[in-house]
């Protein structure tokens, strides 16, 4: 594809491996993130994903034609919790219904969820009601239920699963997929933010269990797959990419 992909969160992490690995194959990348930065040669531009309006400016911004996009900006439980809700949750679903149409055929929104999300003690119900609300009425529906540190997180990363699934229903038209990539614990820049909510005994076992915490470079090729015409036929669900973490330790 000519297009451009378009990567959020591409200053640190996972967002920028996946940034590198398609720079890599040739392809032309626009970076989202706070930090304004990114890698070398990426289209970078900096982005405050919790911010409506810049995310409205920068989509005014972007070429008519994406060839796809990595919503994999997303911030941890230390946050606070309007802020977890805006950068995990509402952005994406902003992004998503501004750039579905601009996407080329065959391309795909790929979103970068957790295995944390099936930890949210909240019911299917409560990500219907969020989904259905505008982004001040979610706001304040989240200082309501006073979810706050990991369960704020879990809760956003759940919601995001389900909004992958809403966006794909709606890509069908314009033959755009949308699905979303649920790594386990992996070595960014966050990771101790994840050890102070979720708890460093609980991040240790689970490293145990599979013999290590992932790397970014253990889940941008998954994302970078997803995101490529090779990938068409998967469409509407989650990808769980962490070593064999969840599937493994109750055996």
């Amino acid at each position: 594809m000519s297009e451009p992909y378009l990567v959020t969160g591409c200053a640190s992490g996972i967002g920028r491996e996946v940034t590198t690995e398609l720079l890599a194959a040739g392809h032309a990348v626009i970076g989202l993130d706070v930090a304004g930065e990114g890698p070398d040669g990426a289209d970078v531009r900096a982005c405050d994903l919790s911010d409506a309006a810049a995310v409205d400016a920068a989509v005014a911004a972007l070429p008519d034609r994406l060839a796809g996009v990595a919503s994999v900006a997303g911030v941890p439980g230390t946050h606070p919790p309007a802020r977890v809700l805006a950068v995990n949750l509402l952005a994406p679903r902003r992004l998503g219904a501004a750039l579905l149409p601009r996407i080329a055929a065959d391309g795909a929104i790929v979103h970068v969820a957790s295995v944390a999300a099936g930890r949210s003690d909240r019911g299917d119900d409560d990500v219907r009601t969020v989904l259905g609300l505008p982004d001040e009425d979610a706001q304040a529906w989240l200082a309501r239920e006073a979810l706050a540190g990991s369960s704020t997180y879990d809760f956003t990363k759940k919601a995001l699963v389900a909004l992958a699934c809403i966006q794909a229903r709606d890509g069908l038209a314009h033959g755009v997929r949308s699905l979303s990539v649920s790594p386990g614990p992996t070595h960014t820049p966050i990771l101790a933010d994840f050890e102070a909510t979720m708890g460093a005994d609980r991040m240790s076992a689970a490293a145990q269990v599979v013999g290590r915490h992932g790397r970014p470079d253990d889940i941008a090729p998954l994302i970078t797959f997803l995101l490529s015409p090779r990938a068409r036929w998967v469409n509407a669900v989650d990808v769980r990419a962490d070593g064999g973490l969840l599937g493994t330790r109750n055996l």
